[in-house]
């Protein structure tokens, strides 16, 4: 039994006898734990005088040490029977670009509303730094547009994506000797380099960037060609781009550490996230 219960009881009653009663347990077990306050702290607990127990000096400090803890203990339980109701603090999530910034706005703006006070930060980075941060435990919830097996990690499907040959209007496709690629590491190269292969164009001049914002901006001028994210193209991009299906699909995956423990702000951002 906690020995700061016992002593409070001991106090309130005066007597070991009743605390061992109001206690359920027997008179040795409370003279036990007082003796292991003593031994404990090397100090006296009580005092008797004439069948008068009070406490000495250094037992009035560790009674009303006790009296602290019981109500830090007894605030604790009613925050936690509270916190289902009250989503809050903070939390990271870190995301490959594209999701990261075409997508998970949508959600984060969603989940301000009606969170307010749950503070959410996000690290976008290429698909092989998120899964790395992700283990570890840099980063709460990780996404990234690719299926990776690795059994320190859990993961789920949370959103469908295709793949589309973007040029720029007019502009013959044969004509392009350009092909603008994302970075190593990123999850959509591997998508991209699958498309370059499936439409033959194996003899085109690679330029690797990190953006695929830049990219298209750079397709839009009639600089070269790619393959991108249908759900990064908005409605000035189909004004200024010929957009064309290759046939290449994918999906995008939420990963967390298998150790990671699940309260109840990740679990709402989980099933936010699921909900497409």
């Amino acid at each position: 039994m906690d020995p700061f219960k016992v002593l409070i009881e001991v106090v309130k009653t005066k007597s070991y006898t009743k605390a061992a009663q109001n206690l359920y347990t027997s008179q040795p077990s409370i003279s036990r734990d007082i003796k292991r306050l003593e031994n404990e702290y090397e100090v006296k607990v009580f005092e008797f005088k004439h069948s008068n127990m009070r406490l000495t000096r250094d037992g009035e400090k560790l009674f009303h040490y006790a009296l602290q803890k019981r109500r830090l203990e007894e605030r604790l339980i009613k925050d936690l029977k509270q916190a289902p109701h009250t989503i809050s603090g903070e939390l990271t999530i870190g995301s490959s670009y594209t999701y990261g910034e075409y997508r998970l706005a949508e959600h984060l703006a969603d989940l301000a509303l009606k969170y307010p006070q749950l503070h959410i930060h996000v690290r976008l980075d290429n698909s092989e730094h998120v899964i790395e941060h992700l283990k570890n435990n840099v980063i709460d919830l990780g996404i990234v547009e690719k299926e990776i097996q690795d059994n320190a990690l859990n993961k789920m499907k949370i959103e469908h994506d295709e793949l589309v040959l973007i040029r720029k209007k007019g502009q013959p496709f044969e004509s392009a000797d350009t092909f603008f690629i994302r970075e190593k590491g990123s999850g959509t190269r591997a998508y991209q380099e699958k498309g370059i292969e499936k439409l033959g164009l194996n003899d085109v001049f690679l330029v690797e960037m990190n953006n695929t914002t830049l990219i298209k901006n750079m397709v839009r001028r009639g600089m070269g060609i790619s393959i991108i994210s249908s759900t990064t193209l908005t409605p000035y991009d189909h004004q200024k781009l010929m957009v064309m299906p290759v046939d290449i699909q994918r999906d995008f995956y939420l990963f967390a550490h298998k150790n990671k423990y699940i309260d109840d702000n990740l679990r709402i951002v989980i099933d936010h996230l699921k909900e497409v």
